[in-house]
């Protein structure tokens, strides 16, 4: 039975030209979105009467391209929401490549304050709500509902509740052989970085505090500075050392394979990897081999970091019954690359979040480590 949800989506896709904006506009229409308006990037710094007027652009590298705004509402097939929302959104993706642009995914909000809201310069379409009601249940239809088979979701748990707690200091060896003031964080100068390494080794109380400091600035919301490869190849090695509890090992492993992640997400989601994201990810990579030789006293906790760590550069491991989907993808990318791509389409059949990664042009091996990355953390 069709759903109206309260909450609308919104979209905005950018395209070369006018003429290609407008076939983009009547597509949309077609796809039951109620409103669809056509714009000039920047039109609004040139209109008088806008508070944008006269303001510097924040687009200057898409001067001349036009934007297609639209206000996507119900009704959806039934009441998964998030799925039918997630099957628009790659829906608009497709349409905009095909049109030489770009879409950025949904926003969204109450539908009626969307509606009431959305500005009508430009205005092409404002569908009725029968017009509405019939093409965006038609537009669906060509979706495949969400999946709920055991394959999909798969059945084993990994326990992450873990032993924690202080242990015997560390001694680290590669600290020192970095001149780290010729490096760079997030908040300048990289000095203090060996603070944040050395609160770490001590293993005290202070730990999580110091790991919280260390990963805020070297990989800081996903970036990567000239001190991250350094700092993480410590890291790695401070990971290795039998004084840490496994919950603090776990938290070590989780930094790592983060950060070798950074440049296939970037890479799977078409977006520029930064200067040094290669660099970083072949540190780890090249850390993750000793690292393995951890697997037979560990939990399965840190296994399933080690197997993911491992499934970046195909190295292999152990036999093993990790089977939450992470672990199956990870087992599979090492094994086969096709037999991975094709074990990413099933998921994709369950889980929204892999939809793009499932369906998209870019690198398979980056779509896959990417997919690793929306999978252990969709808990």
């Amino acid at each position: 039975m069709p759903h109206q949800p309260t909450l609308a989506q919104t979209y905005t896709v950018t395209v070369p030209d006018e003429y290609t904006a407008r076939a983009v506009a009547d597509e949309l229409a077609a796809r039951g979105h109620a409103l669809v308006a056509v714009r000039e990037v920047d039109w609004a710094h040139r209109d008088p009467d806008s508070f944008w007027f006269g303001k510097p652009t924040m687009r200057p590298h898409e001067q001349g391209q036009w934007d297609v705004t639209s206000v996507a509402t119900g009704p959806l097939p039934d009441e998964d929401e998030g799925w039918w929302q997630a099957q628009e959104d790659q829906a608009v993706r497709l349409l905009a490549q095909r049109s030489g642009g770009r879409s950025d995914g949904s926003g969204g909000g109450h539908t009626a304050t969307l509606l009431r809201t959305f500005t009508r310069v430009g205005l092409v379409h404002e569908l009725d709500d029968s017009t509405v009601h019939e093409r965006r249940l038609a537009a669906l239809a060509g979706s495949p509902p969400r999946t709920g088979d055991a394959e999909t979701h798969g059945s084993d748990d990994v326990d992450e509740d873990l032993p924690d707690g202080p242990g015997d200091s560390v001694r680290l060896q590669a600290v020192g052989d970095v001149n780290w003031a010729e490096l760079e964080h997030a908040y300048g100068t990289a000095d203090d970085v060996p603070l944040m390494l050395a609160g770490l080794a001590a293993n005290d109380a202070q730990w999580g505090d110091y790991l919280d400091e260390l990963v805020g600035s070297v990989t800081h919301q996903g970036s990567s500075y000239s001190s991250t490869a350094p700092a993480l190849r410590v890291v790695a090695e401070l990971a290795a050392a039998p004084q840490l509890s496994p919950k603090r090992r776990l938290d070590l492993l989780y930094t790592l394979f983060l950060a070798a992640a950074a440049l296939h997400q970037a890479r799977a989601y078409e977006y520029r990897p930064e200067p040094h994201h290669e660099q970083v990810c072949a540190a780890v990579c090249d850390a993750s081999e000793d690292l393995l030789t951890l697997w037979p006293v560990v939990s399965r906790a840190e296994q399933r970091l080690l197997l993911l760590l491992a499934a970046v550069p195909r190295l292999p491991v152990p036999p093993h019954d990790l089977a939450d989907p992470a672990s199956r993808l990870a087992t599979a990318m090492i094994r086969d690359e096709d037999e991975a791509g094709a074990l990413l389409e099933r998921l994709a059949l369950s889980n929204a979040d892999l939809i793009e990664l499932a369906q998209e042009q870019a690198p398979l091996p980056s779509r896959l480590v990417a997919a690793l990355e929306v999978l252990l953390m969709d808990r």
